[in-house]
This record gives structure tokens, sequence and C-alpha cells, in this order.
């Protein structure tokens, strides 16, 4: 997977570790920890896990992609972005993608209850997101690799 490349090789040019805190060690800890709680609910053998710190979010990211099929998934460990228990930030799957704009998201302060889907979903290229409107024809793994890599692009770092 191309993005897991990526992803090592820009985490170890961030500054993670400030003010004597090492931030990529609690984030790890943050992932463990979320997968401990949720493991009876699935097989983490059959996803490739990986975790850092994005400074750009100033949060903990938690990453969970299918190792078979499609299905791919980004949380903050670390609700920075959603004032509520909500901590999905990117979804895809056979039937599409939800992306958080999370600029949109910290415009209302993290509060979405009241914001339709549309204004902060989107598929990731600015149409309508999996939730409104599935594509043409089901995703692959590599749609949403591919997909997974922009997020990663835009928000690592």
């Amino acid at each position: 997977m191309r993005w897991l490349f990526a992803i090592l090789i820009s985490c170890a040019a961030t500054g993670a570790q400030a003010d004597n805190v090492d931030r990529n060690s609690i984030c790890k800890d943050l992932s463990q920890d979320y997968i401990a709680k949720h493991e009876e609910n699935r097989d983490y053998r059959l996803y490739r896990i990986f975790e850092f710190y994005s400074a750009k979010l100033d949060a903990c990211i938690h990453v969970e992609a299918k190792l078979f099929g499609t299905s791919i998934e980004v949380r903050d460990l670390t609700g920075v972005v959603f004032s509520d228990h909500q901590n999905m930030l990117f979804h895809c799957d056979v039937s599409g993608i939800d992306e958080a704009n999370i600029e949109v998201v910290w415009s209302h302060l993290g509060d979405i209850s009241e914001v339709p889907y549309k204004d902060w979903l989107s598929d990731g290229k600015g149409g309508p997101p999996r939730t409104l409107q599935a594509p043409e024809l089901p995703l692959r793994r590599s749609d949403c690799e591919a997909a997974l890599e922009r997020w990663l692009v835009r928000w690592n770092g």
C-alpha cells in the first residue's frame, strides 16, 4: 500500500515531540486502547492498522484498512474535530466515500448535529457522500486506497 510508505516517511519528519510530550507514543496508546475496546466485534487480524499524530489537526489519527475486500476508516481518537462522541473522519467501502469536511465542522465548533450531511460530508472530491448518493459503480480497494492517500497528504503533518 503506497499510503503506508507515505505516512511512515512523513511521520518521521514531523515534530510530534514538543513540550517534552511524545504525541506519537500517546497516539499509539490510544490506538491500542481503541482496538482492545472493539476487538470483540472485529477480527483485527484482517486489518492493517496505523496511527499517527497529525500536527495539522492536532489530533491522534487511527487508520483501519481491511486486508481483504474494500473498507477503510479514519478516526480522530482525541476528539478534537467533533464536539460530540463522533470521531469518523473518513470512511470508504464498496458503496462509496464519506469524508468529513473538517473546515466546515470546525466552523460549527465541532457541533454538526443540526447541519445537513451535504454541508459537511463529501465523497472526497466535492461530490455527495455515500450516505446521500452511491457511486455508479462499486468502489474497489484501490479506489479507497487512492482516496485515503489524498486524505493523508492533506491532513498528515
